[in-house]
């Protein structure tokens, strides 16, 4: 029988929404580095949108700053319309006057639902009737984290539902393959954060 050891760390993802749970809570484990395991030493708090998530922040950051095991923020939030940048900066300083635990900020551009278009194969296999050749190579998506993902799969697929892409659409992405730069820095920036 394997005894696992644990990561002296609790990690903290603090999520704008349920949708990136569901996203999480499927691609973690095939990704967290030994020593980390979802809701051992790593847990997934969904907000109820950006406001929640903002007003939540100071709170998190302050009392995992005095925790009594070493603790890591990992904070993922869309971009949408926002400036990445000066979104990113707002959310480190807001961070930084609030405690000094290590954070990671991970801004998915310009939505969740991106990530997806990143990966038509795996939309495919959820939605058969989306034929993933006829969109792969189109010029809108050549840059998947420029256009407004929820709006383009919604036009693109008529049953299209956020909630239940978020718990089907993870199950067949192929993370190491996916076009979405936000998504890859997403990936390299957990693997160096947590390790």
């Amino acid at each position: 029988m394997e005894i696992k050891s644990y990561k002296n760390y609790h990690i903290e993802f603090l999520l704008e929404e349920s949708s990136m749970e569901n996203l999480l809570s499927i691609i973690l484990p095939k990704i967290l580095p030994k020593g980390y395991e979802l809701n051992i030493n790593c847990f997934l708090r969904p907000h109820q949108g950006k406001s929640d998530l903002k007003k939540s922040i100071p709170k998190k950051i302050r009392a995992f700053s005095k925790f009594s095991t070493p603790s890591k923020v990992i904070i993922i939030q869309d971009q949408d319309s926002n400036d990445c940048i000066k979104l990113k900066d707002s959310l480190i300083k807001l961070c930084r006057t609030n405690g000094t635990c290590p954070i990671l900020i991970r801004i998915s551009c310009r939505e969740l639902e991106n990530w997806y278009l990143g990966d038509m194969d795996a939309i495919e296999k959820v939605y058969p009737k989306f034929k993933a050749k006829s969109y792969k190579y189109r010029a809108k998506f050549r840059n998947v984290d420029n256009c407004f993902g929820s709006y383009e799969l919604e036009k693109i697929i008529k049953e299209f539902q956020k909630g239940y892409a978020s718990k089907n659409i993870p199950l067949y992405m192929n993370l190491a393959a996916n076009k979405s730069t936000s998504f890859k820095q997403l990936i390299s920036g957990l693997e160096k954060f947590l390790t």
